[in-house]
């Protein structure tokens, strides 16, 4: 036979979860797959003779590539499975036909593989099972007949797949295909996405599967701190390990929300309770799980066409998709002389700075274009942009609002209210993702954001009579 089906494919994680959905969610089937995802194969295979007669009962041939770097990485696992399930299933490495002896040797004492290791000569394995890449791997059974059959297969061979076969097996043997989740063992992205198709999909439409891009591209990967809330359990026995970018728990994914392996450890969290843990008035604007939930729908994907799917995660892997939870609440922008009574040394630092002449760097013929009025000038109201050059305070340029939000709760109550005091608020999470809002990287390709800080020294310093930042 010239190829087998992947059965499992490497889709990132799902924030699938269990119980009724939010009504602010599209409809949805939870975990979908799971009733396929358990259903043994049974795919007749005609392997050359040389392994076929080697199957004498459960048998898992991993075929592998010795200086593939994905192999390398996967070996460790693989060897841990063959010593967990010794007895029940014998364990098989096939190398890729170009290998040689010599190669096969030292990838055996270098990984300290316990399992027979042969080459694949003339590629005989390869072209009975159709596989392309490596790592492979694919579980055979005699038929009772004479011939042999693959239960299960992995297109490739992946982080979480050991969990995945067990569960396959146990399912075929009518044994409870869950009881492999262990209580504080994270499973990792792929694992969750085997069941919970809808949900992955879904999951790739939001911000939180692009989560370790982001501090990835702000160089922030070496600091706990950002990476914690960037990834899947840093800091956990079996969680996100620092500076590994090949993981299967970078992102924000399904175990994030719902812990390690899920409700399926017979230890259930409420998901939206660990919304504010990393959520908190340092890393958003006006945060509550009221505002973020709709952003998480585990369902969107269904609702939405091919070409808005793509368009959608291209928008998010290039950072141009909208940052709601990055927005200020709508409301009355106040204009600089509300400010100045409280604020004197910041409203001062601002007149002497670029944005209270913002409006002078426009053209006049783009002075009467809101969509550059829009980045040279404070709209009245929070919220959707103005069509209109009435809806602008033109005489401020870019003042107080646009980057500390509608303060008119603060101004009724000094002290409390919605006003952003960005100074105190994480860089690359909030002030940065204000102040790209207009210095983004075709309008502003030099920007900076450590330079546009330090020109903001005075602007920040010393302190109000309210306690608030200057």
């Amino acid at each position: 036979m010239r190829s087998l089906w992947p059965i499992l494919l490497t889709l990132p994680l799902a924030l699938g979860g269990t119980g009724d959905a939010p009504a602010s969610w599209s409809k949805g089937t939870p975990a979908a797959n799971t009733a396929q995802l358990l259903t043994p194969a049974n795919q007749a295979v005609e392997l050359p003779a040389w392994l076929a007669e080697r199957v004498t009962g459960p048998t898992l041939v991993w075929y592998f590539n010795p200086h593939c770097s994905h192999c390398q990485h996967a070996i460790p696992g693989v060897v841990a499975l063959s010593k967990e399930l010794e007895g029940q299933v014998a364990f098989i490495g096939v190398a890729n036909s170009g290998s040689s002896p010599k190669e096969l040797q030292w990838f055996m004492d270098t990984y300290q593989v316990p399992f027979t290791l042969m080459i694949d000569t003339p590629r005989g394995f390869a072209w009975s099972v159709g596989a392309r890449s490596t790592p492979t791997a694919l579980l055979f059974e005699p038929d009772g007949q004479g011939g042999v059959v693959a239960t299960d297969a992995y297109y490739p061979w992946f982080d979480g797949a050991a969990t995945l076969m067990k569960m396959r097996r146990s399912a075929g043997q009518g044994q409870d295909a869950f009881a492999h989740f262990e209580p504080g063992v994270y499973q990792g992205n792929t694992v969750c996405s085997a069941c919970h198709l809808e949900e992955s999909r879904s999951w790739q439409l939001s911000h939180h599967s692009v989560a370790y891009l982001t501090i990835y591209k702000a160089e922030k990967t070496t600091d706990p701190e950002c990476v914690s809330c960037h990834v899947t359990g840093l800091g956990q026995p079996s969680g996100f390990v620092l500076g590994d970018h090949a993981s299967d728990l970078m992102h924000v994914g399904c175990e994030s929300c719902h812990s390690a392996g899920g409700p399926h450890d017979g230890e259930s969290v409420v998901a939206s309770e660990q919304c504010e843990t990393c959520h908190d008035a340092k890393h958003s604007i006006d945060f509550s799980v009221e505002k973020g939930l709709p952003h998480i729908d585990h369902y969107l994907a269904a609702t939405l066409s091919e070409k808005e799917l793509q368009a959608r995660i291209q928008a998010l892997n290039d950072g141009s998709a909208e940052r709601p939870l990055l927005a200020f609440p709508e409301g009355h922008n106040l204009a600089a002389q509300d400010c100045v009574s409280c604020h004197e040394g910041a409203v001062q630092a601002w007149e002497r700075g670029p944005h209270a002449g913002a409006m002078k760097l426009l053209k006049r013929k783009q002075q009467q274009d809101t969509q550059c009025v829009s980045c040279h000038a404070t709209a009245v109201e929070a919220g959707a942009p103005p069509k209109s050059l009435e809806g602008y305070q033109v005489k401020d340029g870019v003042s107080c609002a646009s980057c500390h939000g509608p303060g008119q709760p603060h101004l009724d109550a000094p002290g409390a209210g919605s006003i952003e005091g960005l100074g105190e608020d994480c860089p690359v999470c909030v002030i940065e993702a204000v102040c790209t809002s207009c210095h983004d990287s075709e309008q502003d390709p030099d920007w900076d954001l450590d330079t546009a800080l330090a020109r903001q020294k005075g602007h920040f310093s010393g302190s109000s009579p309210d306690g608030g930042s200057n």
